[in-house]
C-alpha cells in the first residue's frame, strides 16, 4: 500500500475512533445528568412543600387551624426551591376566608435543616350569628361571612378545660364539634348572640370572605359587640335589628335585645353629630347594669326595660 493510501486508512481508523469516544461521551453525560436531577430534586434542599402557620390565635381550634394550613398548600410537584412558591402561597392564603390579612411568607429550616415555608396572618373571629330569612350564618366583628355549613362545620361551637399531662397545666380549648372533645374534658358551648335582619330590606348573605354590606348588622354587630362587654351578656340571646333606622314601624325601637324570654328596647345610637335629644349610650348601659344588679345577676327571667327613656322603669 502506498503512504497516501495508509495515511488515508488511518484518517478514517481516527474517525471512527473519535465518533465512538463522542457516543460514550454523550451517554455518560445523560447518566451524570439524570443522576444529577434526581439528587437535586431528592435532596433536603429542595423537598416538598412543607407548611407551618405561624400565630394561631388561642380561640381557633387546632382542627381549622390545620385545615387553613392545608388550603395554603400548592399541588403536590411544587418544590421548595421554587422561585414563585411564596407568591403563590401567599396568593392562596389571600383568598381564604379566615385570612383578614397576610403578614408574611417566608421560607425557614427547623432545627434538623429540614425545610418548610412559614405563614403568618390575622384571623377573622366569629363575633355574631345572623339570622335572615329563617337561614343562619357567622359573621366577625366588621360583618364579614365566614365559612361554614351543617355538612362542614368550621366555626368553633365547644369549649372545654382539657387536664394537663405530666405536670402540665390544664388549658381551655375550643372545638368545631362535640366529637373532637377529648373524653375527659366536660364541654359547654360557646354562646353567640343571633342577630336578625329584615328577609326583605336586607341582602342575601355574600359569600365565604365578603362584607354582608348592610347599614342593619353594622348597628346590631355595635350593640352585639357593647353587650359582651357584661357579665351578663351570656344570657343575651337575640338582637333585632330589623327595625334599623325605623324602616318598618316610626313607632317601634330601632334596636332591641332578648334575654330569654324578656324583651329591652334599646333603640338607637346617638349621633355623633349635632344635638341629639337621645338618651346616651353609657345612660341605657347604666339603667341596665342597675337592672341586673337589683335582681342579682340575672337579666334573662326579668321584667323587660325600656332603655329609650331617662327613667326606663315608666
Amino acid at each position: 500500500m502506498s503512504i497516501a493510501g495508509k495515511a488515508g486508512m488511518l484518517r478514517m481508523v481516527m474517525r471512527v475512533i473519535v465518533l465512538c469516544l463522542i457516543v460514550v461521551a454523550v451517554g455518560w453525560g445523560m447518566k451524570w445528568l439524570e443522576a444529577h436531577v434526581r439528587s437535586t430534586t431528592s435532596s433536603s434542599r429542595n423537598t416538598p412543600v412543607r407548611l407551618q402557620l405561624s400565630g394561631r390565635p388561642v380561640w381557633m381550634p387546632s382542627e381549622l387551624a390545620y385545615r387553613i394550613a392545608r388550603s395554603f398548600a400548592t399541588n403536590s410537584k411544587a418544590r421548595y426551591d421554587d422561585a414563585d412558591l411564596t407568591d403563590t402561597i401567599a396568593a392562596r392564603a389571600v383568598a381564604n376566608p379566615w385570612v383578614r390579612k397576610v403578614l408574611f411568607v417566608r421560607k425557614a429550616r427547623d432545627a434538623g435543616g429540614k425545610p418548610f415555608v412559614r405563614v403568618a396572618c390575622e384571623f377573622r373571629k366569629p363575633a355574631a350569628m345572623v339570622a335572615w330569612r329563617k337561614r343562619f350564618y357567622f359573621v366577625d366583628e366588621h360583618g364579614v361571612r365566614l365559612k361554614d355549613s351543617r355538612k362542614k362545620p368550621e366555626v368553633p361551637r365547644w369549649t372545654a378545660i382539657v387536664p394537663g399531662h405530666e405536670g402540665k397545666k390544664a388549658r381551655q380549648e375550643n372545638f368545631i364539634e362535640l366529637a373532637d372533645v377529648p373524653t375527659n374534658a366536660k364541654p359547654w358551648r360557646i354562646h353567640y348572640i343571633i342577630i336578625e335582619l329584615d328577609g326583605e330590606m336586607d341582602p342575601p348573605a355574600p359569600r365565604p370572605g365578603e362584607l354582608w354590606d348592610t347599614k342593619a348588622l353594622e348597628a346590631g354587630l355595635r350593640l352585639t359587640s357593647l353587650l359582651q362587654t357584661r357579665k351578663y351578656g351570656q344570657q343575651i340571646t337575640r338582637v333585632d335589628a330589623r327595625n334599623y333606622a325605623g324602616r318598618r314601624s316610626t313607632v317601634a325601637p330601632h334596636l332591641s335585645f332578648s334575654a330569654g324570654n324578656s324583651d329591652f328596647k334599646f333603640g338607637r345610637f346617638p349621633h355623633l353629630d349635632g344635638i341629639d335629644y337621645n338618651v346616651s349610650t353609657r345612660q341605657k348601659m347604666k339603667a341596665l347594669d342597675d337592672h341586673v344588679a337589683r335582681y342579682r345577676g340575672r337579666l334573662a327571667g326579668t321584667p323587660g326595660l325600656n332603655l329609650q327613656l331617662e327613667d326606663p322603669y315608666e
